[in-house]
């Protein structure tokens, strides 16, 4: 894929966003893009030396600004970062993280199947074939790995009608995606996702509540007592 075209689109993609957007240097880390829904901004963080250059860095961009779009659009909770509670900054948070990142991917997907569907699917194959190496050989140990195996292979019978052929966790975990359309996103179907992820192998479980006028991502185990007041409660 060529970089004009990519930066084409993204030129596109950030005419499209509503609030004031602004590009940051990083010393480190990947690209991220910042949403603060009270302020109505995106902060764009670029690192100073990216890990690869060229197409690989502008389709990050572009993905980026969908969380953008869909944050702006939809719900916050679609954006890279949100506000949680419920949970254990150390262990527990690091725990479920994987899950939020794939679960918001799924709806950011599609909006790039909609937005520029000739780069998604090319992309999507990509990463597919690479995926069944990864998991042919049984390098999908980590959590992180793991959910963007699954994300990808979802993605893949779904768009690409690839004959995967899955069993076990990994079939449920697939089915768990399938479940839940990515066209039309909204709260409900991004906080079902996550449900439906977690409920994979998590004791907890999700939902928004309203703190101080913005919607928070409680976790909870359902056995137990949530700690905020349900929104609209």
């Amino acid at each position: 894929m060529k970089t004009k075209k990519l930066k084409n689109l993204i030129k596109k993609a950030k005419d499209e966003l509503s609030w004031d957007t602004r590009e940051l240097a990083q010393e480190s880390g990947p690209m991220r893009i910042f949403s603060d829904p009270v302020a109505k901004t995106h902060t764009i963080f670029l690192p100073s030396a990216p890990a690869e250059e060229g197409p690989v860095q502008e389709l990050l961009y572009l993905h980026e600004l969908g969380h953008a779009l869909l944050c702006e659009r939809v719900h916050p909770f679609f954006s890279s970062v949100f506000p949680i509670a419920g949970l254990d900054d150390k262990r527990q948070v690091p725990a479920v993280s994987p899950v939020l990142c794939v679960a918001s991917d799924w709806f950011v997907g599609h909006w790039m199947m909609e937005f520029c569907p000739d780069v998604a699917i090319d992309e999507l194959k990509k990463e597919y074939q690479a995926t069944a190496v990864m998991m042919e050989k049984g390098e999908t140990r980590s959590i992180d790995k793991f959910f963007v195996a699954v994300l990808i292979t979802a993605q893949s019978v779904k768009y690409l009608k690839a004959p995967v052929e899955c069993s076990g966790f990994l079939d449920s975990a697939v089915k768990a995606f399938l479940a839940v359309p990515p066209e039309k996103p909204s709260l409900q179907k991004i906080e079902n996702l996550i449900n439906s992820l977690l409920s994979l192998g998590s004791p907890f479980q999700c939902r928004h509540v309203s703190d101080g006028g913005q919607d928070v991502m409680e976790f909870y185990k359902p056995s137990e007592e949530p700690i905020m007041a349900p929104f609209g409660e």
